[in-house]
């Protein structure tokens, strides 16, 4: 049972309402005035889910839309599948306009999450003073603001709305230093009134190592934002994470993403709650797996073969290291052990098996033997034996101490000065250590820790972990030659997506991102 106070209730107002999850959003707003304004736990528990059930599109298109440009990742043709009218072509290429499907999904997602909070706030600001208003104020706000986060790490300039109501319907373009600020000021001011607790009741929500820990990850990336860095920040607040003592790396790197996985694990700050039937949306294993290896993991649907490694991304990973064990690669198995068959075909995927039939830029053909066997597949997020239909129970990790120690080590190499180079080594090597817990000659020391070394770290570190295509942009490497893709050095006005056509069709107030009029 991994889901706290606040996702139980919440499944059971949906249960009591008979009705989906869209709907209950509009009955539970509804059912609040002046006269009616939540008082109990459980009250607030029905006006706040909706924020949280907002969360699990983080995983779905907003995923899609940072992580399928990256290195760390092919979505090719493979004969008659995954062409999608071009859509993970453009994606790959940096080929997307303003009426790209996934661009246009992440954008709705996101604001219409915003929105979910302005609404939500609208109803609790006017409820009677209390703890539990002051702390639910806090954590709405913080939730409002890593959604800001999300949405001005892809489209940069973009809508700054705080308030719900009809003279919000059309508001213009706000810079994106602008929101940089906004998302700080909201963060710092509410720190202090929230949770410190780590357990099962604050799992799921915003605590105030979760606020200390997005404010590392904005000013990590502050010079790209604002043209400013600060990297004494970075430190500031990854220590006030690392310093609390509430978190500890997890022995078993892979523990933390499995699928029974949640308020027991020591490493993860934040995460969302996924369940098979309650909590929808993880389909990660079907992207990834071929249709064969329901027979691997006892699955009762056939995977999508989809999505796999580019060959460079995963060379990176040493044989030494354990972080290697999230590659599905080689000779495949079947649950007990025997090679795995489909239609007569041995299945060996091969990590370096992407040739293009002739005359094509993408499709890598549709043959089990060719195009279907290419690629590792990422299985870091262990596929769920218990899955219903496309769903899996894995809850998805956004903030965790790893990345908080890699943030710290990178900002100080970077000039923070309130940290020292042994500092940013011990942080570095606690990662590095569980990775290569037998082989000291890979740990970093003075000489070998930098940039460089940090970038990739974190490449092997955070596969599929929402953080590729931020990183790839700090560190200068967004242009840079992919597998088929050549480098596109001139083309740095794509490290910000475009404004959908559709949202400025609605909205004329919204302006146009450089590069894409």
């Amino acid at each position: 049972m991994k889901f706290n106070k606040l996702y139980t209730l919440l499944f059971v107002a949906l249960v009591s309402a008979g009705t989906s999850c869209t709907k209950l959003d509009t009955d539970v707003y509804s059912a609040y005035s002046e006269q009616t304004f939540p008082k109990t736990p459980e009250q607030f528990v029905a006006v706040t889910g909706p924020v949280y059930t907002s969360a699990r599109g983080y995983f779905g298109d907003y995923f899609d839309l940072q992580t399928a440009g990256s290195d760390e990742v092919i979505i090719p043709t493979r004969g008659g599948d995954w062409f999608d009218g071009g859509k993970w072509r453009d994606m790959h290429f940096h080929t997307w306009s303003p009426n790209h499907e996934v661009v246009r999904n992440a954008w709705d997602w996101g604001f219409n999450a915003i929105g979910t909070c302005n609404r939500v706030l609208s109803v609790l600001e006017k409820s009677e003073e209390s703890d539990q208003k002051t702390q639910t104020l806090a954590e709405i706000k913080a939730m409002r603001a890593w959604y800001y986060f999300l949405m001005m790490d892809t489209f940069g300039n973009i809508p700054l709305v705080t308030v719900f109501g009809a003279d919000t319907s059309l508001p213009s373009t706000a810079p994106r230093a602008e929101v940089f600020n906004f998302i700080v000021s909201e963060l710092e001011e509410n720190l202090d009134k929230l949770s410190e607790d780590k357990s099962q009741a604050t799992y799921g929500r915003p605590t105030k190592w979760f606020a200390h820990a997005l404010l590392a990850k904005v000013y990590l990336n502050a010079q790209v934002y604002t043209g400013t860095p600060n990297w004494n920040k970075v430190v500031e607040n990854t220590n006030a994470v690392i310093n609390s003592g509430k978190y500890s790396l997890e022995n078993d790197f892979l523990a933390q993403f499995k699928p029974d996985n949640g308020a027991s694990n020591p490493e993860p700050i934040f995460s969302i709650p996924f369940d098979p039937s309650r909590a929808t949306g993880n389909s990660l294993f079907m992207k990834v797996l071929h249709y064969a290896s329901r027979e691997t993991f006892e699955l009762t649907v056939n995977p999508w073969n989809g999505w796999s490694a580019q060959p460079a991304y995963f060379d990176l990973f040493d044989d030494n290291d354990n972080r290697k064990q999230q590659w599905l690669y080689g000779q495949q198995y079947n649950s007990t052990g025997q090679p795995l068959v489909y239609n007569g075909i041995n299945i060996v995927f091969n990590p370096n098996g992407y040739n293009l039939l002739p005359g094509s830029e993408f499709d890598i053909g549709g043959a089990d033997d060719g195009g279907r066997l290419a690629g590792a597949r990422c299985v870091k997020y262990y596929p769920d034996k218990n899955q219903v239909s496309n769903n899996a129970g894995n809850d998805v990790i956004v903030f965790r101490l790893a990345d908080v120690l890699l943030m710290k080590a990178e900002a100080i190499l970077q000039g923070a000065t309130n940290g020292t180079a042994v500092e940013a080594l011990a942080a570095a090597n606690e990662v590095r250590k569980r990775a290569f817990p037998v082989n000291p000659e890979k740990y970093f020391t003075l000489g070998t820790l930098t940039l460089d070394a940090i970038y990739k770290e974190r490449g092997l570190e955070f596969t599929f972990e929402v953080t590729r295509r931020t990183d790839m942009i700090r560190f200068g490497k967004w242009e840079e030659a992919m597998l088929f893709k050549p480098a596109n050095p001139s083309e740095t006005y794509k490290r910000l997506f475009p404004i959908p056509a559709r949202a400025r069709t609605n909205n004329p107030s919204l302006s146009q991102n450089d590069g894409y009029n």
